[in-house]
């Protein structure tokens, strides 16, 4: 089809406006409007074609046999025309056009503008595309985003034609699409600001981790040779007391290591004893539970070996034991204990922390394990911040295991932790 001449995009008719001040739904001489602001915000201004823009205006010229089809965003000076199919040179390769448009009376729309004739009416003739596209026919829908119409979805012909009510509908659904396209856009640009700033945070608590980490090794070796140093010459009682001191340097230090490696480094995940790991963990516990008035015991264990990181499995039993002792009353028992659980093809083993302390609600237990969550008796204690038990999932699931907890108001809690065998 032929189509006339297209004046530059600075270019208007002789004898029109030249300037959007004049046209519907512009605001000159104020302050951008939240229409402008929307139309900035949506980032579509001078952004490049997009496939999934370009099918839409293609689809829409192809069925409805006209002449061309845009996706217009409509700012204080210029259509800039996201998707286009149809328009002559230079238009095509500039994408854009001062001036006022049929786009700017469908800015002030809920619904789609009708014009089966241009000529037919002075108002509609007088429009500057009616000379520089031929443009005699036009259908377009305002395209709506953050509440504002920012545009339109319009499909022009050079001969008049009688919209149908099908052809009407077909404009309006592709329109829909559009919009529902910069919906699905924005989605996609708030997930990666979001995966953004969740990795900045995620650096910013590596890093304050490792400062931490790295200042306390210094403290924990000048303990470490003090306490060694004490041993010597003491009598076995003292003794006891300074290799429990030195047992628990032992495992911050694997602690700290374990904090300070980078995580592209190779895995710190060990074979290690079932037994071994339990002791370990009861061993650093001892002098708590003993300020408390609470026996610390080991119940039956499996010969059993995991692999896992030690230091994390560690923290995680000494956490569980640490709030056992902490809601269990002087003179009652906090127990670890261990038992096989194979699963056929899949040989696993449980490490269970009991107590016969005050116990949980089912709705506490439901919530134990949540980030921040704490019961009415913890925030009453003013102890802790509600995030032992978070953690201790969160290392027991990044360890390969599973985690769950039974208790019953004034019987007690346990917590158990399977963990697959190596």
């Amino acid at each position: 089809m032929h189509h006339p001449a297209t004046p530059s995009p600075a270019q208007a008719a002789p004898g029109a406006p030249t300037a959007l001040a004049h046209a519907p739904g512009s605001r000159a001489g104020q302050a951008p409007s939240r229409r402008l602001q929307a139309v900035r915000d949506s980032g579509l201004l001078d952004s490049p074609a997009e496939p999934g823009f370009d099918s839409l205006t293609a689809t829409a010229a192809r069925l409805l046999g006209a002449a061309a089809c845009f996706i217009s965003i409509v700012d204080e000076q210029r259509d800039f025309y996201k998707s286009q199919s149809g328009f002559p040179e230079p238009l095509a390769t500039a994408r854009e056009m001062a001036g006022a448009t049929f786009c700017h009376f469908t800015l002030d729309r809920d619904d789609v503008l009708a014009i089966d004739d241009t000529h037919s009416d002075p108002k509609w003739r007088a429009v500057p595309t009616v000379g520089s596209l031929g443009v005699r026919a036009y259908a377009g829908v305002p395209l709506r985003w953050a509440g504002q119409n920012i545009g339109s979805f319009c499909v022009i012909d050079t001969v008049p034609r009688a919209w149908t009510p099908d052809e009407l509908e077909t404009i309006r659904q592709l329109a829909a699409s559009a919009a529902r396209e910069l919906d699905l856009r924005a989605a996609v640009a708030e997930a990666r600001e979001a995966a953004a700033m969740a990795r900045a945070q995620a650096l910013s608590r590596e890093s304050v981790l490792a400062v931490v980490a790295h200042d306390l090794r210094t403290p924990l070796q000048v303990l470490q040779l003090s306490a060694a140093r004490l041993q010597r010459g003491r009598d076995p009682q003292e003794n006891a007391v300074l290799q429990r001191m030195l047992s628990a340097v032992g495992i911050m230090t694997a602690m700290v290591e374990g904090l300070l490696k980078p995580s592209e480094s190779p895995s710190t995940v060990q074979a290690i004893a079932v037994a071994q790991l339990s002791a370990d963990a009861v061993h650093m516990m001892a002098p708590l539970a003993e300020k408390c008035r609470t026996a610390l015991s080991l119940g039956d264990l499996p010969d059993a070996v995991v692999r896992v990181d030690y230091g994390q499995m560690v923290r995680v039993l000494g956490n569980l034991i640490g709030n056992s002792l902490k809601y269990s009353p002087e003179g009652s028992c906090v127990r670890l204990s261990g038992a096989r659980a194979d699963a056929p093809g899949a040989p696993w083993v449980e490490l269970t922390v009991a107590d016969n302390g005050v116990g949980m609600t089912p709705e506490e237990v439901a919530q134990a394990f949540d980030p921040g969550w704490q019961s009415e008796r913890a925030r009453a204690r003013n102890d802790g911040v509600g995030l032992g038990l978070a953690i201790v999932k969160s290392l027991v699931e990044s360890n390969g295991g599973r985690v769950r907890m039974e208790s019953r108001p004034g019987e007690g809690t346990s917590v158990t932790i399977a963990l697959p065998c190596a």
